[in-house]
């Protein structure tokens, strides 16, 4: 970037002048076309720090409330760089979060709240000019504004030179590899739990109906979550205050999407798994439509980002490794019974089962774990063999309903550790694991945009994509490729992240297995809905024939399928 420009006098030069470029990106569509920043100018002499101001200016009908930008320099020149909340966005609620890399500023603003930004001083850049500087300098922005996406893609918009060019790639991404994390709690908005002093989005009070939170991950505290994270591995507990129909996570900067992460409809405490997208810095938006508490835990991401080891998916035909009811396993042993005791923690080496053929060297299970409580079941966790247990819960039933939640668990040397908090009776089942990409058959995760595949209650979506209801003991097998309303599901996916919902009105649905189209039905389920409850979750399914997955319903019942992402080379 360097010096653009010097003030002379008796042919000595008394100013440097510095270029920071101001990016801006995170919106589309009407939003983007009535939203510009400028960046002041300022002098500093070398070592000292120069305040610039970052204006907002709304030219639509449509205020923001919230706003991402990046300033980018020269680290030759500039030796520091910070940002605070200007006056339009304080008077607004709102706080910002920056992520410094070398040569680069991100941030956000945003607040908890729903209130737009007036026009007028958005953010304070606080520059520090390098102390190698031979002359006093003039630091100067250059504006930029936003443009629309044609297909409603977010875009980023660079300054450059004085001359404003947009950059959008909408095709050939490149695959994602998992990485697992140390489960760990990212969100706690109850005030009685939250120990480790979590704050802003991280943190209470609870979400108020109908409220959107912006969340950008790797600001966490607590969570050690990098910037290069695309997708993030995680579990969603909620604990409404009253009912919560329903709450949708998705990528901050993109439209919030007309699916489902979790419901809870009846007001009770339930938890349901999710790989979601990453937005602009990393964060993500939350949306609630009612009263209620969130927990929210990370088990891992995935990331295109070279010299970071990951790891890649391996489908394998559902599998029931392990089963701790009598009646359905008589045989005691490590992967059977007893049932768990209170407080209780057992181990599983997975590939040590005879149940299921499971090879070594996995670092993380695909897993769906079904709890059968013999009362209230406060929570259970699943985590890798051997570590400490974290204070994260993987599924909760404090009413002692049968409930399952499917997600990836990472293991230590095949193992994981499953702890009880109550009595209860569960299983596990499989459908694949994380492992070293073998060149072949390993999958990479591809994130698409979270759409509607199926919904048997709207008479708008055609053929096996709509109505009737399943009735009693029936299988559906759904072309995934061709769903009507979901066009960017390739041919080459091999098996994909989805998320189900089950709306049996009333009638009890004991459960619902997934599974890859053209091979028989297996031991496994991945929903229980035995009082008749609304109830979601999301799983992996590998695809079978012409890419195609089956659904079996054991009791009649209205489904709700989304998508989030699928996997393949």
């Amino acid at each position: 970037m360097g010096p653009l420009c010097s003030i002379f006098r008796d042919g000595k030069a008394l100013h440097r002048c510095l270029l920071l470029s101001l990016a801006v990106s995170g919106f589309n569509g009407a939003l983007a076309q009535s939203i510009s920043l400028s960046l002041s100018s300022g002098h500093a002499t070398p070592g000292s720090t120069v305040e610039l101001e970052i204006s907002l200016r709304t030219t639509g009908a449509i205020p923001p409330s919230a706003l991402m930008f990046t300033v980018t320099y020269s680290t030759a020149d500039i030796s520091a760089m910070s940002a605070s909340a200007g006056s339009a966005a304080t008077s607004a609620g709102k706080s910002i979060y920056c992520n410094q890399n070398a040569g680069s500023l991100a941030c956000i603003l945003y607040g908890l709240n729903r209130t737009t930004i007036s026009d007028g001083e958005a953010a304070k850049i606080h520059a520090t000019v390098s102390a190698v500087t031979t002359n006093p300098a003039i630091v100067t922005g250059l504006n930029s504004s936003l443009a629309s996406s044609a297909d409603g893609l977010p875009l980023a918009v660079q300054a450059s030179g004085g001359v404003i060019s947009t950059g959008l790639s909408s095709g050939g991404q490149a695959g994602l590899r998992f990485v697992p994390l140390t489960p760990c709690r990212v969100i706690d908005t109850r005030p009685e739990y939250n120990y480790q002093g979590r704050v802003g989005p991280f943190g209470p009070p609870f979400f108020a109906a109908a409220e959107t939170r912006v969340v950008p991950m790797p600001q966490s505290t607590v969570c050690r979550i990098p910037t290069s994270a695309k997708a993030y591995v995680l579990n969603v507990t909620l604990v409404p205050r009253g009912r919560a129909d329903f709450l949708t996570i998705w990528p901050t900067g993109e439209d919030q999407p007309p699916v489902w992460t979790v419901r809870s409809p009846d007001g009770l405490v339930v938890a349901n798994s999710a790989i979601v997208k990453a937005g602009p810095y990393g964060s993500l938006s939350v949306y609630s439509s009612g009263n209620t508490d969130l927990v929210l835990d990370i088990a891992g991401y995935f990331t295109d980002q070279t010299g970071v080891g990951g790891f890649v998916y391996y489908p394998l035909s559902p599998c029931r490794v392990v089963e701790t009811r009598t009646a359905m396993r008589p045989t005691f042993g490590p992967f059977g019974p007893p049932s768990m005791g209170t407080g209780e923690t057992r181990r599983f080496h997975f590939p040590s089962s005879s149940y299921c053929q499971i090879p070594q060297g996995a670092a993380a299970y695909s897993v769906t774990i079904t709890a059968v409580p013999k009362g209230p079941l406060a929570f259970l966790t699943a985590w890798p063999a051997g570590e400490a247990r974290p204070n994260v819960s993987s599924l909760n039933s404090p009413s002692g309903r049968i409930l399952a939640n499917s997600f990836i668990v990472p293991a230590a040397d095949g193992g994981i550790d499953v702890y009880t908090y109550d009595e209860t009776d569960f299983l596990i089942d499989i459908n694949g694991y994380f492992a070293p990409d073998n060149g072949l058959t390993g999958l990479y995760y591809f994130p698409l945009p979270q759409c509607r595949v199926m919904d048997t209650a709207n008479p708008g979506f055609p053929g096996v994509f709509g109505g009737p209801m399943f009735a009693d003991n029936t299988s559906r097998t759904l072309p995934m490729t061709n769903a009507p309303f979901c066009p960017g599901i390739p041919a080459s996916a091999k098996a994909y992240a989805i998320n189900v919902t089950a709306l049996p009105a009333g009638s009890p649905m004991p459960y619902l297995t997934a599974y890859p189209a053209g091979q028989p039905r297996p031991v496994a389920s991945f929903l229980n809905a035995f009082e008749g409850q609304v109830v979601t979750n999301s799983v992996i399914v590998p695809a079978g024939t012409g890419g195609a997955i089956s659904l079996y319903a054991y009791r009649h019942t209205n489904i709700v399928l989304e998508i989030s992402g699928y996997f393949g080379r």
